[in-house]
C-alpha cells in the first residue's frame, strides 16, 4: 500500500498554489485596511498560506475562535474582532449547501480610509474566496461526510475536521467544567482515557422556503445512561458559551436529546446546574429533546423535568408527539418552546385522515401557543409541501431535491379534507 504523504503530496501541492494566488489577491482587495497580516486556510483550519512573519498564538486563538462560530452558524461568512491598536477580519468561503470551502483571517489596522464601504469590501472578498473551491480537501481525502455543520477539535496545532466535538484533555474547558459540576467518575474518565468523543449535530430545515436553519438537534445514537448524557451536556455547554464570546448574530439553539433515566432521575438537572449557571448561556440556545417514553409513561417526572428547565433558561422539545397522547398538558410548561412530530403520522399525513387531523391540531395548537413545530420523517418534497401548508414550519432534516417537479395534486386534495363539515 502506498504511504498516504505520497498519496496526497500532488493534492496538497496543489491546495497551497492555489491558497497562494487567493492570498495575492485578498491582499490587493484589502489593501486600503493597511494589512499587516493575512493567512489562508482551508475547510479544517490547516494552515496552506502566509504572508510572512510566523503564525502564532493569538492568530491561532483567533482562528480557532471563528472556526467554532462558523460551525456553529451554517449561514455566518464573516466575523471581526476588535484587537489591540488593530482589528481581526475572518471571512469563510461556502458551497452553495453551506459547508465550508476556506477560510482567511487578516488582521488590519483600526482605521478605515473613509472611501471604503466595509459592506462592498466584504462582498468583493466573499466573491474572491468562492472562486476556490479547490481549498477543500480532495473527495479520496475528506473525511466521510455527515448531515450537519462540522466542528474542529481543539487543543492541537494542526486542527482537524471532526463532528462536533471538543477535546476531552484534562485541561480543556470542558473538562474543567465537568470536574466542577459532576461527581461521578464517567464525566472525567473520557478525558482522562484520552480519547475525543464527538457530537453531531444536525441543523433543522425550512420547509416553506428550503434550506438549513441555526435550529440544531445532536444527532448522534442516543445514550442509555445519565451519566452519558450528564458528559455530553457538559461538553455542548462549554461549546455554546464559547460562541457567545464572538461578534456574531444572535446565538443559534441546540437540543441534546436525552435517555429516559435522565429525565427520571429527578437529579440531572441539579448536577448539571451549577455549569449551567456558570456559563449564563443566552436563553433558549441551550436545551433538552425529552423522549417519548419518558414523557408519556411518567408525565410528572417530565413536568419537574420541563419546570426545572424553565429555572435553568433552558428550552425543551417534546419528541414523537401526538394528540393522542398524555403530553398536552405538558405544553403548559413555560420551558416547552418545539413539539417534534412522529414520523409515523408524518408518513401517513397524507393519505390518512386521522394522521392529516393530528398533524393540522399540533400545528394549530404550536402557533396558539407561540411554539414551533418539527416534522420528523420527511423524506419527499410532496410531503414537505404539504407540511408547510398544513403550518409545519420545520423538518428534522434537509429534504431532497430529487423529483422537484413532481405533482403535488395528491398534498391538494389531502388538504382538502381540513375543508369538509
Amino acid at each position: 500500500m502506498q504511504p498516504m504523504s505520497e498519496v496526497s503530496t500532488p493534492a496538497a501541492d496543489e491546495r497551497k498554489a492555489t491558497a497562494a494566488q487567493l492570498g495575492q489577491r485578498l491582499m490587493r482587495l484589502l489593501a486600503p485596511t493597511r494589512v499587516k497580516s493575512l493567512s489562508v486556510h482551508d475547510a479544517a483550519g490547516e494552515l496552506l498560506w502566509h504572508n510572512g512573519g510566523e503564525f502564532g498564538p493569538s492568530e491561532r486563538r483567533l482562528l480557532h475562535d471563528a472556526l467554532d462560530a462558523f460551525s456553529l452558524d451554517a449561514t455566518l461568512q464573516h466575523l471581526e474582532r476588535d484587537l489591540e491598536n488593530a482589528r481581526a477580519l475572518i471571512f469563510c468561503s461556502r458551497t452553495p449547501r453551506g459547508d465550508r470551502e476556506g477560510v482567511a483571517l487578516a488582521v488590519v489596522g483600526s482605521r478605515r480610509r473613509p472611501d471604503v464601504d466595509p459592506d462592498v469590501l466584504r462582498e468583493r472578498v466573499l466573491t474572491t474566496m468562492r472562486r476556490f473551491g479547490a481549498l477543500a480537501l480532495p473527495e479520496s481525502l475528506a473525511p466521510a461526510t455527515i448531515d450537519a455543520p462540522t466542528f474542529r477539535v481543539r487543543g492541537s496545532d494542526r486542527p482537524v475536521e471532526a463532528p462536533l466535538e471538543l477535546a476531552g484533555g484534562p485541561s480543556t474547558p470542558a473538562a474543567a467544567a465537568s470536574g466542577a459540576a459532576a461527581s461521578g467518575a464517567a464525566a472525567s474518565g473520557a478525558a482522562a482515557s484520552g480519547d475525543s468523543p464527538s457530537l453531531r449535530s444536525r441543523s433543522y430545515a425550512r420547509l416553506r422556503n428550503g434550506g438549513h436553519t441555526r435550529r440544531y438537534e445532536i444527532a448522534d445514537e442516543p445514550t442509555s445512561s445519565l451519566e452519558q448524557d450528564l458528559e455530553r451536556a457538559l461538553r455542548l455547554i462549554t461549546l455554546v458559551k464559547r460562541r457567545g464570546t464572538l461578534d456574531a448574530p444572535s446565538p443559534a439553539s441546540f437540543a441534546l436529546p436525552l435517555c429516559a433515566a435522565s429525565i427520571m432521575s429527578g437529579d440531572f438537572l441539579d448536577r448539571l446546574g451549577p455549569a449551567l449557571e456558570e456559563a449564563a448561556l443566552a436563553e433558549d440556545s441551550f436545551g433538552f429533546c425529552l423522549p417519548a417514553v419518558a414523557w408519556q409513561h411518567d408525565p410528572n417526572a417530565a413536568q419537574r423535568f420541563i419546570e426545572r428547565c424553565g429555572d435553568l433558561k433552558c428550552f425543551v422539545a417534546l419528541d414523537d408527539f401526538n394528540l393522542t397522547s398524555n403530553g398536552f398538558a405538558l405544553l403548559r410548561g413555560a420551558a416547552v418552546r418545539c413539539l417534534k412530530i412522529d414520523a409515523a403520522i408524518t408518513a401517513s399525513a397524507l393519505d390518512d385522515k386521522f394522521a392529516h387531523a393530528n398533524v393540522a391540531g399540533i400545528a394549530k395548537a404550536a402557533r396558539v401557543l407561540g411554539l414551533y413545530c418539527v416534522a420528523k420523517g420527511v423524506k419527499t418534497l410532496e410531503q414537505a409541501h404539504w407540511l408547510a401548508q398544513a403550518g409545519v414550519e420545520f423538518a428534522d432534516r434537509m429534504v431532497s431535491r430529487a423529483g422537484k417537479g413532481a405533482a403535488t395534486t395528491r398534498s391538494a386534495r389531502a388538504l382538502k379534507l381540513s375543508k369538509r363539515p
